[in-house]
């Protein structure tokens, strides 16, 4: 039974194994292919506006979250670190569907130093080409022209923001 169990635990890489491990819910797009981001803007949690188009020049991370999706709130933690760490790359969050309140709340508990946009209706979320409409989380990050570089549907980890940076570089 052990034998099966492991035989079952293939490893995910295509190619040769020292390509890096391929992350589950990752898409690193290559510059030839990419897309251009689409508006992502609107009022920010702390009633500010903020349009992501004016930050072209600088790789961009937005990350879909809401307060009501678990695995959202447990992967917020490692966003947080990576804005610190990766000061090049201006991060972005979209608080998709949720109550301002518990989301301003929220923000501030996980010290999320970055803005947020409201995005009440989804809207937004649903405008991201290769994303689907309501997956939460998500993450896309925006090379230094102002196309999507990568994306992740689902939690990250710290490898697949690493990734994700990278490839916005």
């Amino acid at each position: 039974m052990a034998a099966a169990l492991v035989a079952c635990g293939r490893d995910p890489r295509p190619g040769p194994p020292s390509e890096p491990p391929v992350e589950t819910g990752l898409t690193v797009i290559p510059p030839d292919q990419r897309q251009p981001a689409p508006t992502i803007a609107g009022q920010t949690l702390t009633g500010g506006f903020l349009d992501v188009a004016e930050m072209r020049g600088e790789p961009v991370l937005v990350n879909a979250w809401a307060t009501w999706c678990s695995p959202c709130r447990a992967e917020i933690p490692i966003l947080v670190a990576a804005a610190r760490t990766h000061r090049e790359v201006r991060f972005v969050g979209l608080d998709v569907q949720d109550r301002t309140a518990a989301a301003q709340v929220f923000a501030e508990e996980m010290q999320m130093t970055y803005p947020s946009i409201v995005d009440d209706s989804g809207q937004t979320l649903a405008g991201i080409p290769g994303v689907p409409p309501r997956a939460l989380p998500s993450t896309i990050t925006i090379d230094r022209e102002g196309r999507i570089a990568a994306r992740a549907i689902g939690p990250v980890t710290d490898q697949m923001v690493r990734r994700m940076i990278e490839a916005a570089r």
